[in-house]
């Protein structure tokens, strides 16, 4: 997909007069574009399903969220974690948390804050258990009560998107695309952006659309 969007790009900035542009320019627009379009999702489903319960919307091919949470679950990982020193380590690519289970039935529920947490673990009637534990997020760690809890603790989440890289080489003074190379890296999103990423992408080098 990469190499389409990037000739397509070039097509569009070339009709501007606006001759060539860096192929690292390319990239870092483009990974800023995937960072947006990725921050987005989650207003967009909100919209979508407001619109969905007042019946502005249909099911089917015409149901958006769907369409929305397909696009966020291209990102979706499940993982165990690391145990150590009392916490659990978070993957590096953690962007949003879904789900942490244990035993693969028990669903850990993260507390927003050290008050809430100390709260419900110290209050006898709402301490937690092995079929009810609790856990708060520090850092890039994860405390969990009861702390008989040391292993068999699974984590669902969405993924950072991996950097883009259109790889190329040089041939007659022209950069021609390399896919072969070892750092080459597609663009990491639903087929279906690749319009809106195109669009994106002009935008940001002020090439005008109209």
């Amino acid at each position: 997909m990469i190499d389409r969007v990037y000739q397509t790009v070039k097509m569009l900035a070339n009709t501007e007069v606006r001759g060539n542009f860096k192929p690292s320019d390319f990239d870092k627009a483009l990974y800023l574009v995937m960072l947006e379009k990725i921050q987005e999702y989650p207003f967009e489903l909100n919209r979508a399903l407001n619109r969905q319960n007042r019946g502005l919307i249909g099911n089917g091919l015409e149901n958006m969220p769907d369409d929305i949470y397909e696009k966020m679950q291209h990102y979706s990982v499940e993982a165990p974690l690391t145990y150590a020193s009392g916490l659990f380590s978070l993957p590096t690519d953690v962007r949003d948390i879904d789900t942490i289970l244990y035993l693969d039935q028990h669903e850990i529920d993260l507390c927003k804050n050290a008050a809430q947490f100390n709260h419900i673990n110290n209050f006898k009637h709402t301490a937690p258990t092995i079929t009810h534990p609790i856990g708060l997020r520090i850092g890039s760690k994860i405390k969990v009560k009861p702390s008989t809890i040391q292993d068999n603790v699974k984590l669902h989440y969405l993924r950072q998107p991996l950097v883009p890289k259109w790889t190329y080489v040089i041939v007659n003074n022209t950069e021609l695309f390399n896919p072969s190379a070892p750092d080459f890296q597609d663009i990491d999103m639903h087929p279906s952006e690749e319009d809106d990423i195109v669009n994106r992408i002009c935008i940001k080098m002020g090439i005008n659309l109209k």
